[in-house]
């Protein structure tokens, strides 16, 4: 009822949170009802979102509770029949012991019975046959099409790896080449002050160029840590997002980061490929959206992952499709579908830009 009323409010994040809650307990108290008006709250949820995948996906796990329900009173309705009928027929069959014409009749309507069984059972033997070759022809094309889906898949994987490769590569080389000898050029430098007499003019240069070596130094040790962020490797996606959040220098802008179900490491594909995007959307924000606060959220349940990026900046028209390319959007998808995941944009030109991800895990 509290996410309902937050979809009401248009507060995205709570709905989110408040809804993810009820179809956890639901399930932990095997309560069907409940789990049924969650699933069509969510369901209502990523169709507000636009998130059309995930919305059918709640909206068919809703028809299923249904189902179920409707088959469990079925059941016993069909079992008290049965009984009812059992208990009838036995009646039936002990007045026709009393009655030789009615037990001729009975004969002849068994023989009818019997041979339209079997004309039943010949017709549905060769419905059987025709809807197994049929099954056999859209199977073999389903293998075909997945050995497809694999061969495109392990490509993008091979490129995915020698680009984080890459990106391993060049953050070493900055941490231990450039780095190291910025850190010695910074320490032979302050080595000189001691041994050169100078005037007051030279002092404030001197001390000018020792502050933009220094600050060189953070930037390529922060260029580094972003191309390959030591606690995505050590103790997962949510403490290396929050890593990231807290290494920005944007005084303007208050990042609000919530997460939940993250406890433990994911594929590293996964992480990795998240990672990047999430990281793709502050930098766009940062750059592009002159917003004041953004808010992130993380929730990951049975089925997948939900991430969405919110911020209130100047927006974008997503009708235009320069746009996708110009700020990396288009890389971005291709990142999430690598993952069979889906990505989606609500924007528009003075009203922020909403990001809504979902990333299937099983």
């Amino acid at each position: 009822n509290i996410g309902n009323v937050y979809i009401e409010l248009k507060d995205y994040i709570n709905v989110l949170k408040y809804l993810t809650e009820a179809k956890k307990l639901a399930l932990e108290v095997h309560n069907k009802e409940i789990l049924k008006q969650t699933y069509i709250g969510l369901s209502n949820y990523f169709f507000i979102k636009n998130n059309i995948d995930s919305g059918i996906f709640y909206q068919t796990q809703h028809q299923q509770i249904i189902d179920t329900i409707y088959a469990g009173t079925t059941t016993k309705q069909i079992a008290e029949l049965q009984t009812k009928y059992e208990t009838e027929k036995k009646e039936q069959q002990i007045n026709i012991l009393h009655k030789e014409n009615v037990i001729q009749k009975l004969t002849i309507n068994k023989t009818r019975t019997f041979l339209g069984i079997g004309v039943a059972l010949f017709l549905a033997a060769v419905g059987f046959g025709f809807v197994l070759q049929k099954s056999n022809k859209l199977k073999h094309a389903a293998i075909l099409q997945q050995q497809a889906m694999q061969q495109q898949q392990l490509a993008t994987e091979a490129i995915l790896q020698a680009e984080e490769n890459e990106r391993s590569r060049i953050a070493r080389d900055l941490h231990d080449g450039v780095g190291q000898m910025m850190s010695a050029a910074k320490m032979n430098l302050s080595l000189l002050e001691d041994q050169i007499n100078l005037n007051e003019y030279e002092k404030a240069a001197y001390e000018k160029a020792i502050a933009l070596v220094d600050e060189s130094c953070k930037e390529v040790r922060t260029v580094s840590h972003n191309m390959m962020p030591n606690a995505l490797i050590k103790t997962g996606l949510a403490s290396a997002i929050r890593a990231f959040i807290e290494h920005i220098e944007t005084p303007a802008l208050k990042v609000q980061l919530y997460t939940e179900g993250l406890n433990e490491m994911l594929n590293k594909n996964t992480e990795i490929v998240l990672y990047r995007v999430l990281q793709e959307c502050v930098n766009n924000v940062i750059k592009h959206a002159a917003a004041s606060t953004l808010d992130i959220a993380l929730i990951k349940d049975e089925t997948g992952i939900n991430a969405t990026i919110e911020d209130n900046g100047r927006g974008f028209n997503t009708n235009n499709k320069n746009n996708f390319t110009g700020i990396g959007l288009e890389n971005m998808q291709k990142r999430i579908s690598f993952l069979q995941g889906t990505i989606e944009w609500q924007s528009s030109p003075g009203k922020g830009t909403l990001v809504a991800i979902y990333v299937p895990t099983g």
